[in-house]
């Protein structure tokens, strides 16, 4: 059983009495103060609590990168974890023994609730891992009353024309640009949330927002007459052939492979592969056998299924590449001039292909 309450250091006490002060914390890539109406709320209940700060809760470097955050001390029995942040939690165990040993980089992002407590906005691997070191009983300076560094900010002061469900929903996908690794599905919930977010601020005029960029500087996201794609390009990090991919999935795919996807089974690109190659039996023949044998689906499981079915007479879009490759190639490499017969021949062995393949059986 756990001690709670007895390590105390007098810079831990002096921290425990503070609860909410100037703080010296947040990373600045996730400063969500450059958002209007977006401020840190002050009262956080801890006075006469025998609270202990966990020693070295925010390492040095994560001081001395923030300058104007108030940094609030909240015991985890305070912080509820929120339904809506649907990113995938991996590699528990290093960030346990990241936080163990060098201290928390950032702090948590909460929001107050109406019953006292805060729910999560951004650091949900983190808590996770803080929850997993509370339970080692191995772990003295981590329980139940160890005061947690957090940022408390209310998305609905946010100045902008969202709803409620959409200002947390920003706060959230804007609040976890950490260092982590992001699954294809992550990307694709975080696209979704993206469209959600830039259809509500062009219905309502917006014509850009502040957005935190990579190096921790603002910068500005123009909403209006720019096309989506580039808007999710620089609103996630990823390249226009990436959100490329993502939309294909989404508007050409079946249910079968965007599930695949979401749950780890096949990459956004293997996707991609399946529905240029695949018909939609085929693609969903594919998704049921990787479940069976447990496999991740590769774009390799997608050639050889396109290749079985090219054994056959049966001519697909994949066939039909693959014969037209060498003709392609051929035109890449020299300029091809006709003279009236041979464009007369052209046009012919194109039309007897039409007719090929659209006359019934």
């Amino acid at each position: 059983m756990k001690s709670r309450g007895s390590f105390v250091t007098p810079k831990e006490n002096e921290r425990s009495n503070m609860t909410c002060g100037k703080g010296e914390n947040e990373m600045p890539k996730f400063n969500m103060e450059k958002l209007k109406g977006f401020d840190a709320k002050d009262n956080v209940k801890s006075e006469g609590k025998p609270y202990k700060v966990g020693a070295g809760l925010l390492n040095e470097v994560s001081k001395s990168q923030t300058k104007e955050t108030k940094i609030c001390y909240i015991t985890r029995n305070e912080i509820e974890k929120n339904k809506k942040n649907e990113y995938s939690i991996s590699d528990i165990e290093s960030l346990m023994w990241s936080i163990s040993q060098m201290g928390l980089l950032q702090p948590l992002h909460v929001m107050p609730l109406s019953n006292g407590n805060y729910k999560l906005l951004g650091g949900e691997r983190r808590l996770t891992a803080i929850d997993r070191l509370i339970e080692d009983p191995t772990v003295e300076k981590w329980t139940d009353d160890t005061l947690i560094p957090c940022v408390v900010k209310d998305p609905k002061d946010m100045e902008l024309p969202l709803s409620d469900e959409l200002k947390e929903i920003f706060a959230i996908v804007t609040t976890n640009k950490e260092a982590r690794k992001y699954t294809d599905a992550d990307r694709l919930m975080e696209i979704r949330e993206w469209k959600r977010i830039i259809e509500a601020l062009r219905e309502n005029g917006v014509e850009s927002i502040p957005y935190p960029a990579e190096d921790g500087e603002e910068q500005q996201i123009v909403i209006r007459g720019e096309k989506t794609r580039d808007i999710l390009a620089k609103a996630t990090g990823l390249s226009r052939g990436s959100i490329n991919k993502f939309e294909k999935l989404e508007k050409q795919g079946n249910e079968a492979v965007k599930k695949a996807v979401m749950e780890g089974d096949a990459s956004v690109h293997t996707a991609s592969e399946m529905i240029d190659m695949l018909n939609e039996q085929e693609q969903i023949e594919l998704v049921e056998d990787a479940k069976k044998t447990g496999e991740v689906i590769t774009v390799q499981h997608v050639k050889e299924k396109a290749e079985k079915r090219e054994e056959s007479n049966t001519l697909t879009v994949a066939k039909f590449q693959k014969d037209l490759k060498p003709i392609m190639k051929r035109l890449k490499a020299i300029e091809v001039c006709l003279d009236e017969e041979r464009q007369m021949r052209y046009n012919n062995c194109i039309k007897e292909l039409k007719q090929l393949l659209y006359e019934e059986k």
